[in-house]
């Protein structure tokens, strides 16, 4: 009774201990409201990541407005809460069911250009904010949408009807060149031979190609890189 008593009752000065217990209690009603709130609410954040990162910038902070809060508390309960986190966070990852608790789980809005008005209900999402998600991937007609479900990070995902979505290579039995990000063949006038070697070339190869587009010396090239096409692009240094 007494130990209650000094977490939820008023006191002079609380100790560790109790500034721990206080700070759980906190977590869990922080956890509660961030429950209640509309996933929206929340921003990128899952749920339990709301409520320790607010948790962790108050106590952080209480010092500095509360004389009789001592850093030496402080800095037990931070390290509680970044255990906890870390706790939490690995359970998530090992057991689905207490994911679904801490973090909860996405809301179907749109099933077949249909917008399921229970849902958006349930989640307190205004019909502005769901088209104004939707305008935002270039789909003006909520027709055109084959689902959209509020994630828990309270973002929209849209999947557009097929019928509607752009035409790719594939779709047209064209073959492509594989992908992958270019290589910096010189930096500020600077050849790096590690890059050109790794790709079989040479620092002569890099000269000749330079000259065919006009360039004389490597030390006027700001930037140079080359794709996996093979294509080279240049950047001169320009003096203002």
């Amino acid at each position: 009774m007494e130990l209650l008593k000094s977490v939820f009752g008023s006191a002079e000065e609380i100790g560790p201990f109790i500034f721990a217990l206080r700070s759980i209690v906190v977590g869990i009603l922080l956890l509660i409201e961030g429950k209640v709130l509309p996933h929206r609410a929340g921003g990128q954040f899952a749920g339990y990541d709301f409520t320790f990162f607010w948790m962790m910038g108050g106590i952080t902070a209480a010092p500095l407005f509360e004389a009789k809060i001592s850093f030496i508390n402080t800095i037990v309960i931070i390290v509680v809460i970044y255990i906890l986190h870390y706790l939490i966070s690995y359970i998530a990852v090992k057991n689905r069911t207490f994911a679904k608790v801490v973090v909860g789980k996405s809301i179907p809005l749109v099933s077949g250009g249909k917008i399921i008005r229970p849902n958006m209900a349930k989640a307190f999402l205004p019909l502005e904010l769901l088209l104004y998600d939707i305008r935002s991937i270039d789909v003006p007609n909520i027709s055109e949408v084959e689902a959209a479900v509020l994630e828990t990070s309270g973002h929209v995902s849209v999947l557009k009807k097929s019928d509607y979505q752009p035409v790719t290579p594939k779709d047209l039995n064209i073959q492509t060149m594989g992908s992958g990000l270019p290589t910096l063949l010189i930096n500020d006038g600077k050849v790096i031979e590690k890059n050109l070697k790794e790709l079989g070339y040479d620092e002569k190869w890099l000269k000749d190609e330079l000259l065919k587009k006009g360039i004389t010396n490597v030390k006027d090239v700001y930037a140079a890189l080359i794709d996996p096409t093979g294509e080279l692009y240049y950047s001169v240094i320009t003096e203002k």
